[in-house]
């Protein structure tokens, strides 16, 4: 993402939000102290990924503070632990960016075919 560009948020709630960056494309996921930054694509499989693991067992693993749901990354040793609680505020964040995007994709779509 450079200085000058275009971003907007498209999801936000007191500890994070789900932006793009209309100049390059990024997706920008930061919740807490994390930053992801990833294709539309790439985010959409992330939090779904996310969402669909949040209860298998193979994630549960109770750490200090109270997060349950530990995730593990391509990188042996880097791991992103949730409480349940901010796993629903994902959740949130996750279907209101869905529906900006899918309303963002239907006038993108009227617009092409008016042109046509």
């Amino acid at each position: 993402m450079s200085e000058d560009s275009t971003f907007h948020i498209l999801a936000e709630c007191d500890n994070g939000y789900i932006g793009v960056c209309e100049c390059c494309d990024e997706y920008n996921f930061v919740y807490k102290n994390i930053l992801l930054i990833f294709s539309q694509e790439e985010l959409t499989r992330f939090c779904a990924w996310l969402l669909q693991h949040r209860f298998h067992e193979s994630t549960y693993l109770p750490l200090a503070h109270g997060r349950t749901r530990v995730f593990t990354s391509p990188l042996s040793n880097l791991f992103i632990a949730f409480r349940e609680d901010e796993l629903d505020e994902v959740d949130e964040l996750f279907l209101q960016a869905k529906l900006v995007l899918e309303a963002r994709d239907l006038l993108q779509q009227q617009s092409i075919n008016k042109i046509k």
